[in-house]
Order: structure tokens, then sequence, then C-alpha cells
């Protein structure tokens, strides 16, 4: 049963991102730290593999990982994949996504995350002092 909440990291020509996502039943909803919204399904299949089928909202000004250019106005990716099984477990996944391609890791991670989805996520970077 994949139903739960997952953190996935990915990358591509262009950087890195990452986010979260949960599943119940076969619907499929996440964010990822720049504001991008997922929606769609995911639909566990009788060998264990995971198909998805995703939509993206991206927002205005942002370039896509895998080699998009920015673009003044928002507008919709859509996504379909078979997913190994329990989504890879950690474990990079290469998915093709026009222009280019993206490595992505996802794993299961506490339900407590889901909160991401209506409080969004954000990067902090700072300084570290070394002794």
């Amino acid at each position: 049963m994949i139903d739960g909440t997952y953190g996935f990291v990915y990358s591509g020509l262009n950087g890195l991102g990452f986010g979260v996502f949960t599943i119940l039943g076969e619907k499929f909803e996440g964010v990822d730290f720049v504001g991008n919204r997922y929606t769609g399904t995911a639909r566990e299949q009788h060998h264990g593999t995971i198909s998805i089928s995703i939509d993206f909202d991206v927002k205005p000004g942002i370039a896509l990982v895998q080699g998009t250019a920015a673009q003044q106005l928002p507008y919709r990716r859509h996504i379909e994949h078979e997913m190994p099984a329990g989504f890879g477990n950690g474990r990079p996944v290469e998915m093709p996504v026009p222009p280019g391609s993206l490595t992505v890791m996802v794993k299961r991670i506490p339900d407590d995350w889901a909160r991401a989805l209506s409080e969004g996520v954000s990067v902090s970077i700072g300084a570290t002092r070394l002794p």
C-alpha cells in the first residue's frame, strides 16, 4: 500500500530541488520548495511498480531543472512515468522530461510532513562556523 507522505529530491541540467507529496487512495498531491504544485494519480500495479500521472503548475519566472527556461506566465506541465516499487525507496530514478531528464529520489517520511502541502516548504542557507 502506497498511501502516505513522501519526500523527494530532484536534479537536472539546471540545478536541484526538493519537495513533499502525499498519496491517499490514488490521489497524488505535492509541493516543492519554489511553490510549484503537483496533482494527479499514483497507482500501484500488481507487480509492485507505481504508475504516476502528474500535472504540475509552474510559477512565472521559474526555470525548470531539466532545461526549460523561465516563462513570463504560469503554465502547466505533465509527467507520466512508471516508478519502481516503493518509489525506489531513496534510490535515484531517471525520468525523461523533455527537453531533458530528471534524476529523482523518493523516500517515505513521517506523515507530519504532509502539512507542507498547506504551509509550503522553504530553504535556508547559512554560513557554518568552524571552531
